[in-house]
């Protein structure tokens, strides 16, 4: 399978007289299908469904969808586990999971999963639980029987995890399955709930490259900037394509603990204020503070009306109450950076707005501009594409003025531009020399005009290409689902298991679309310096007998959030060439000592973006010519 790039696409098309593209391929990560052989393609992360509760009915709760995790999980409080058997009279939670684990064959054995309950052990499991209504924050009394226990065996202790395993119908897109669910405390993560093969098997793929996948097309159309109202507060709404989380403008906030609520000041447009109450999420720590999450009613127009989660903080000196960050704008919305109110008007989805065939980008891209990589990204502000450099020269000239400028090559070394300026555009104060440049688009060089700007004293000095509202005709919409649309990439199948090579190295690895990045077993782990850079040396082994050396710089350290009972840890993170079916790329790989489980590495969302569909129950759909298994 050919892996080709389509950089600019449709950016050039219409900046470039008389050049065209045909719109992307279907079948690629710019436009990757909904279903594959009868069987749903979930995002890693889709909005999640407990139809069967009445009180929860309609409310989406956040799912991350994790190839790599056998059972799925959910939060939930007040979990009891007890047994109507008098045989184990006394034994509650734990303890009697563990006992009854214990008792049929111990906790390597995986007993369990054969079957449970019968007439002859007579468990009689029962659990009871309570789930949190997101909105109102009232407790939902549940009570199932216990289907099962699930055994967490732990990285960084020899000693399980016992947990209650209840069966709930769930459902995503429109697919419901009754799903076998361990019940746990999952408050410190983001979802409340983690799909994993329960769910998954026979049932959906996982394109870990996509949020909200299976929303994307009826996502509404909006501008960047934007008006509408919190609780009856109107408010000036703007748009964030850096920060995760949506933030509302609030005074006086005032956390009660005890009552799980806070109260506050939501300070809106033109003085409008009212004192409002919510149930608190959770205390959000963002930059050394923490600041408390809730969820709130938004309305918007006509047409929008949702209820979207916010973290309270003091707005007043910015010019909007209301900033959407990406988990909002990934649920909900595309942005198109050239408009402004489209709330106020008539409601358009993005499947709509797509039949004027707009350039569709994500907040991080990259391109190639006269043979220099560089990375790239939309603008609300600027119109013209724009080259930011560290610094330019204008050289006059007989017939036309010379612009020279520095671009660093793929080796590092500083290459000195000299282009001809076509012409100058004034913006503000700065006037700013237009050139033209090669961009590579599949396999084609075309000429494309930009600016040139120099970069500010606080962007560094790594030059980077900014995508202009006005770079196309149709416009430029912004789609924070994913990353590196201008990059297209077929989408193929693959299996949980499959064989990679590494660095040389033919084994199998997990592909697991609950990572971000990759992982790989190393022992003997040494860090030093060397040049002044970061280094370490390591082992790699696998149960194939495989042993191999390594030294690399390091590019970044991991730290690892604990699962409940464990310890965080901190990873060493480098950079390795992996190869996948006909997808080979460098990607970063952390180093931790894998040598307790069967496979040796698990490829995370970092690799699999590249087109990769994952089954969660087939393993080499791409062959096994080596004989893994």
């Amino acid at each position: 399978m050919k892996t080709t790039a389509t950089k600019l696409a449709l950016i050039l098309a219409t900046m470039t007289s008389g050049w065209a593209m045909a719109a992307p391929d279907l079948s690629t990560t710019q436009a990757p299908v909904l279903s594959i052989e009868d069987k749903i393609v979930l995002g890693r992360v889709e909005s999640v469904y407990y139809q069967d509760i009445e009180a929860l009915e309609g409310i989406p709760f956040v799912g991350k969808i994790d190839t790599g995790a056998d059972t799925t999980s959910m939060h939930a409080e007040d979990i009891k586990v007890i047994s109507n058997n008098p045989k184990y009279q006394g034994l509650s939670d734990e303890k009697l999971m563990q006992t009854i684990v214990d008792e049929y064959g111990g906790s390597a054995s995986d007993w369990w999963l054969k079957e449970f309950d019968n007439d002859e052990r007579n468990f009689q499991g029962v659990v009871n639980f309570t789930l949190r209504h997101p909105y109102t924050g009232e407790k939902i009394e549940m009570e199932r029987p216990l289907t099962r226990t699930s055994v967490i065996r732990s990285r960084t202790s020899s000693t399980p995890i016992y947990r209650p395993v209840v069966t709930l119908p769930m459902t995503i897109a429109g697919k419901t399955v009754d799903t076998e669910v361990n019940l746990t405390d999952r408050s410190g993560f983001s979802a409340p709930i983690l799909i994993g093969k329960t769910f998954l098997a026979n049932n959906a793929w996982v394109m870990a490259g996509y949020d909200y996948l299976q929303e994307q097309k009826d996502a509404q159309v909006i501008g960047r900037r934007e008006s509408g109202s919190v609780t009856d507060v109107p408010v000036d709404v703007s748009i964030s394509l850096s920060n995760n989380y949506s933030i509302l403008n609030a005074q006086n906030i005032e956390v009660d603990k005890k009552a799980n609520s806070v109260s506050f000041d939501l300070v809106g447009k033109e003085g409008a204020q009212k004192r409002v109450t919510y149930p608190l999420v959770k205390m959000l720590s963002v930059s050394g503070n923490e600041y408390p999450m809730i969820f709130v009613p938004f309305k918007g127009g006509k047409d929008f009306e949702g209820t979207i989660q916010v973290y309270l903080k003091d707005r007043s000196k910015q010019s909007t109450q209301l900033r959407l960050g990406l988990n909002t704008l990934n649920k909900n919305f595309i942005v198109d950076t050239g408009a402004k109110g489209k709330l106020e008007k008539k409601k358009q989805s993005f499947a709509a707005r797509m039949k004027d065939k707009p350039l569709v980008v994500s907040p991080t891209e990259s391109l190639i501009l006269d043979g220099v990589q560089l990375d790239a990204e939309p603008s609300f502000a600027v119109n013209t594409p724009l080259l930011k450099v560290s610094s330019f020269e204008i050289i006059e000239a007989k017939g036309r003025d010379k612009v020279e400028y520095y671009l660093s090559s793929d080796l590092g070394n500083e290459e000195k531009i000299r282009k001809t300026i076509l012409r100058r555009i004034k913006v503000g104060d700065t006037v700013r020399p237009v050139v033209d440049g090669e961009f590579i688009v599949g396999d084609r060089t075309v000429t494309v005009e930009f600016a040139l700007e120099a970069l500010d004293s606080d962007e560094g000095d790594k030059p980077y290409f900014i995508i202009g509202k006005k770079a196309t005709k149709a416009g430029v919409l912004v789609n924070t689902r994913s990353e590196n649309l201008l990059d297209a990439y077929p989408v193929f199948t693959a299996g949980h298991i499959e064989n990679a090579t590494v660095e040389g190295l033919s084994f199998p690895v997990k592909l697991d679309t609950g990572a971000d990045v990759s992982s790989m077993n190393a022992t003997n782990i040494k860090q030093f310096e060397k040049d002044g850079k970061k280094m370490v040396t390591f082992t790699y082994t696998n149960d194939m007998g495989m042993k191999q050396e390594f030294t690399r710089e390091v590019v970044d350290v991991m730290r690892i959030r604990a699962k409940a009972g464990e310890k965080a840890n901190v990873r060493p993170v480098v950079n390795m060439r992996v190869k996948l079916g006909d997808v080979e790329k460098t990607v970063r790989v952390n180093l931790q000592d894998r040598s307790r489980f069967h496979y040796s590495m698990i490829l995370g969302k970092n690799f699999l973006k590249y087109g990769v569909v994952v089954s969660s129950d087939e393993n080499f759909l791409l062959g096994n010519e080596i004989g893994s298994h």
